[in-house]
C-alpha cells in the first residue's frame, strides 16, 4: 500500500514512521528528474496514481503499482483440498488462479483511469517460497489465463515481468502476486485530479462484482471457520468460488464515457476503506450518499456470519460500489447508457455540497470524516 493514499506529503500521519521514511525520501529525491526534463505532478500526489509530467511535451504518464492481497490464499486452500480427492479435472484448479490473474490488472487498471489516463502495459512480479509453485501447471495456466483475459477486457499488454523465488520469506505452497501499471494522459488538460469538483456535482456508482481484493483477511477469518470452510454451498457455487469472483475491470466504460466528453470531475476506484474513497479529493467538500447500491450477497452473508456493523461493513468491503465517478447531473442518461453497453450498472449515489470533508450516507445513519 503506497504512502501517496494519506494525501500529500505533508498530511502523512505522524504514528507512522515507516510511511513518513518513504515520504522524507521522495522529498528528497524528486528533482532527480529534472535533469530529464521530467517532473512528479504535485497535484497527483494523494491520488490513486502518480503523474509523470514531460515537461517539454504535452502529455503524462500515470504510473501504479497493487497487488491481490491474500485473496490468493484462498484458491491455494482450495487447490489443496482439491487435489487430496487425486480424481479432479485440471480445469478446477485452473479457474481458481484465473480469477486471481483477471484481479492483478483490475486492481492496476482501475487506479490509473482515476487519473483520465489509458492504461497501456503491466508488469508483473509473481513471488514464490519455492521454485515448484513456477512448475505447476494447472496454477500457471490458470494464471496466464487470467491475466490475458484481464489485459484484453482493459486493453493492454504485459511486455516485462519478474518470477523471483523468495526461500524462507514467502511460504512454499503459496504466491505474493503483485504488479506496475503505465498509462497515459494525452493532451495535458485531460488530467483529472478533483480541481473542477463544485458543489451540486452528482456522485455516481458503477456496481462490483463481488467482494474484489479488499477485505479478505477478515472474510478469510470468518469462513474459514465453517465446518466446510471454502466448499460451504452458497447458491449454484461455494462461498470460496463466490469470493474469487473476479475483480469488474471499469476501464472500457470510463474510456468511452471520456472519449463522448462527459464531463468528469472526479473518479475513485472504491478499494481499501470502501465508502470512505468516496472523499478521496483533496477540497473539503461533504458528499452526501442518499441511495445505496444492492449489496452483494456474499457480503449480506458475511455481515450477517461476523455480527458486523453497518460502519464496520461501508468502510471495509465495497458493498456494491465498485468504482465512484462525480460529474454534473444532467450527464446521467449519458453515463447510463455507456455503463449498459459494458453490462454494469450505473446509480445515482447522491450529490457534492460544500462543508466538512466527509461522507453522509443518509440511509444507515453513518458519517465518516
Amino acid at each position: 500500500m503506497s504512502f501517496m493514499k494519506y494525501g500529500t506529503i505533508e498530511g502523512l500521519s505522524k504514528k507512522d514512521p515507516f510511511k513518513q521514511g518513504f515520504a522524507q525520501i521522495f522529498n528528497h529525491t524528486k528533482d532527480n528528474l529534472l535533469k530529464n526534463r521530467i517532473r512528479i505532478l504535485p497535484e497527483s500526489i494523494g491520488e490513486p496514481a502518480a503523474l509523470l509530467d514531460f515537461i517539454d511535451y504535452d502529455f503524462c504518464l500515470a504510473f501504479k503499482t497493487d497487488g491481490t492481497g491474500t485473496k490468493v490464499l484462498i484458491a491455494d486452500q482450495m487447490t489443496e483440498a482439491i487435489r487430496r480427492r487425486k480424481k479432479y479435472q485440471p480445469r478446477e484448479i485452473e479457474r481458481l488462479y484465473e480469477c486471481i490473474g483477471i484481479d492483478l490488472v483490475a486492481t492496476n487498471v482501475n487506479d490509473v483511469i482515476c487519473l483520465g489516463a489509458t492504461p497501456l502495459v503491466l508488469s508483473d512480479e509473481i513471488a514464490s517460497g519455492h521454485y515448484t509453485k513456477f512448475t505447476d501447471r494447472e496454477f500457471v495456466n490458470g494464471l496466464y489465463s487470467g491475466i490475458k483475459k484481464g489485459c484484453d477486457e482493459a486493453n493492454i499488454t504485459v511486455p516485462c515481468g519478474e518470477s523471483p523465488t523468495q526461500v524462507d520469506i514467502v511460504k512454499k505452497n503459496t504466491v505474493n502476486i503483485t504488479g506496475s501499471c503505465i498509462g497515459i494522459v494525452k493532451p495535458k488538460q485531460k488530467v483529472i485530479l478533483g480541481k473542477d469538483i463544485r458543489s451540486g456535482d452528482a456522485i455516481f456508482g458503477l456496481h462490483s462484482s463481488g467482494i474484489h481484493v479488499n477485505g479478505l483477511s477478515l472474510a478469510r477469518k470468518l469462513i474459514e471457520i465453517l465446518p466446510k470452510g471454502y466448499f460451504t454451498k452458497f447458491g449454484s457455487k461455494t462461498l470460496g468460488e463466490e469470493l474469487l469472483t473476479p475483480t469488474r475491470i471499469y476501464v472500457k466504460p470510463i474510456l468511452e464515457m471520456l472519449d463522448k466528453q462527459v464531463p468528469i470531475h472526479y473518479m475513485s476506484n472504491i478499494s481499501g476503506s470502501a465508502f470512505r474513497k468516496v472523499s478521496r479529493a483533496k477540497k473539503p467538500f461533504t458528499y452526501v450518499i442518499e441511495q445505496l447500491p444492492q449489496i452483494p450477497e456474499i457480503l449480506d452473508y458475511l455481515q450477517k456470519l461476523g455480527n458486523l456493523s453497518d460502519k464496520d461493513m461501508y468502510e471495509t468491503w465495497n458493498m456494491g460500489l465498485g468504482f465512484m465517478v462525480i460529474a454534473p447531473e444532467r450527464e446521467e442518461e449519458k453515463m447510463k447508457k455507456i455503463a449498459k453497453k459494458y453490462k454494469t450498472n450505473l446509480l445515482k449515489l447522491g450529490y457534492v455540497e460544500t462543508g466538512k470533508k466527509s461522507v453522509v450516507i443518509k440511509p444507515k445513519g453513518i458519517i465518516y470524516e
